[in-house]
């Protein structure tokens, strides 16, 4: 027992904290809709979350107005600007003071002369009456709308998991076109989802995230509880007869429901631990494209095969079809067709997804991603690295993270300006001159807690102290709390067999306290 103190014991107090900022950021990371308008002072994070050279993702991209403005989009929200991107202005009015509710993925100047924008919670429309975005009904449950298009006088609109397609100019005519299974289609779902739908509590639905967030709010407990019953036998010594037997009688209750929930949850703290180890590097690189049979009756185990799989959209004139980016890399299909046939040749893109996905002047298709900026050829089965001009490696999965980490590309009459790279910022393409400052007032934008709470629940925000080793924080943290786990159990199960003595003797009887 004593042994088993000690491992139990001392990494709790090691990594108490941890867990407390592990499950905050759970629960808030389980329902982004409900903390969308929260934001947080990006002053008080570290130099690496501070906006320099519009990095960070902070645009994607930008559209041009009829009267020679652009606007440029992304993280930032929308802003108005000329044609030498030197005077910026809010264009946000209407989609929320929430940094979620003004990230935008797709922006489109119909030739109705319309403004569309596609967000992370809907599709907005611009109001020239008013001055403001309004909402634009879809016929689906919190759409997340990645691309805006337009195709002849249609004009598509492709979210996570369905494409629908209205006329321009109308008024919530929608329609939607129905996306074909892939001729490749294996009807299994990938790992890496099937254990992030578990341990998000997805699986299950609402009712499940809030299993899960109820989870959380035990391992809060449990920790809590630990650090009072550690550090309550210094503060008795310190007290008076009166406020001792008080703190006694929180100790025995709070150490009686921290055994409890320990042992009785033990099932789901065991699976959301093991499942969150998982979900990032390097424990994530040997199952990241392994394949599993859809758990019946899930999320995974969808009617649609496209389900949460829809990235980006883009019109083949020459073909008159649509070629559409997805999770498992892009497929070709004309409405009507019995299936989504895939491409032999294609460009690489990060497991982050697609950010750029543009016809160029001179032919083919732009791509872009964390793993690089790419012209592809579809007809011919070419892809070349549109910065070096040299052939490109070809695969439906690209690296992470490429030499080039691409968050979005600025273009005029459909030519690349610069390359928005998410660390270094702006970077100049073919000779152009174009260096937009980053304004202060812009520079100074907050983070959502949404995006804060991931940084925390990944560890990223403390590569500022690990560097290149914060990759081995979530690991860690996970095997020490299996290890917490497993010895409470086991001092749990030891102190049941001593039977002969009370129960609460057996429970408290090396504690100070008592």
């Amino acid at each position: 027992m004593k042994t088993l103190r000690k491992y139990h014991k001392w990494p709790s107090l090691i990594i108490g904290f941890f867990l407390l900022l592990f499950a905050a950021s759970g629960i808030v990371m389980n329902h982004r809709d409900w903390f969308s308008n929260i934001n947080f002072p990006r002053q008080l994070l570290p130099p690496d979350y501070q906006y320099k050279n519009w990095n960070l993702a902070a645009v994607k991209g930008n559209v041009a107005l009829d009267d020679s403005s652009f606007l440029m989009y992304g993280n930032i929200g929308i802003y108005r600007t000329d044609k030498q991107f030197s005077t910026f202005t809010d264009f946000n009015e209407g989609l929320g003071k929430g940094m979620d509710k003004r990230k935008i993925f797709s922006i489109l100047h119909s030739e109705a002369g319309d403004l569309y924008a596609g967000t992370l919670f809907g599709l907005f429309r611009y109001n020239q009456e008013s001055i403001e975005w309004e909402s634009f009904t879809l016929p689906e449950k919190s759409p997340r709308v990645v691309r805006v298009e337009q195709h002849e006088s249609q004009i598509l609109v492709l979210t996570r998991s369905h494409l629908y397609t209205f006329s321009d100019g109308a008024d919530q005519i929608i329609s939607e076109i129905p996306i074909p299974k892939a001729e490749n289609d294996d009807g299994k779902a990938s790992l890496f989802r099937t254990l992030w739908i578990i341990h998000s509590g997805e699986l299950m639905g609402l009712p499940g995230k809030i299993l899960v967030d109820l989870v959380g709010l035990g391992l809060i407990f449990i920790t809590l509880s630990g650090f009072y019953y550690t550090l309550m036998p210094s503060m008795a010594r310190r007290s008076g007869e009166k406020l001792k037997k008080r703190l006694k009688r929180i100790n025995r209750f709070s150490i009686n429901w921290h055994n409890k929930l320990g042992v009785y949850g033990i099932v789901f703290l065991l699976i959301t631990t093991i499942t969150g180890m998982f979900l990032r590097p390097p424990l994530l690189i040997p199952i990241a494209y392994s394949r599993v049979k859809a758990i019946p009756g899930s999320s995974l185990d969808h009617e649609n095969p496209w389900h949460d799989k829809l990235r980006d959209i883009i019109t083949d004139s020459a073909s008159n079809s649509l070629i559409v980016s997805t999770s498992e890399g892009f497929y070709r299909f004309t409405p009507g067709d019995s299936l989504s046939r895939t491409f032999q040749v294609q460009p690489e893109v990060s497991v982050m997804g697609i950010t750029a996905f543009e016809h160029l002047p001179e032919g083919g298709l732009l791509v872009a991603s964390f793993s690089g900026l790419y012209r592809w050829q579809p007809e011919f089965e070419i892809v070349t690295d549109y910065v070096t001009g040299l052939p490109a490696r070809t695969g439906a999965r690209g690296n992470p993270f490429g030499a080039l980490a691409l968050s979005g590309v600025i273009t005029e009459n459909g030519k690349p300006l610069a390359m928005i790279d998410y660390q270094a910022g702006l970077i100049p393409l073919n000779k152009s001159n174009i260096k937009p400052k980053m304004p202060e007032h812009i520079r100074k934008l907050p983070v959502s807690l949404w995006n804060l709470s991931l940084e925390v629940h990944t560890g990223r925000i403390f590569s500022v102290i690990l560097s290149d080793f914060y990759i081995l924080y979530v690991p860690l943290m996970g095997l020490t709390t299996l290890l917490i786990i497993i010895t409470g159990l086991w001092m749990w199960l030891k102190m049941r067999k001593r039977s002969k003595k009370p129960k609460n003797k057996a429970l408290y009887e090396n504690s100070e306290i008592e």
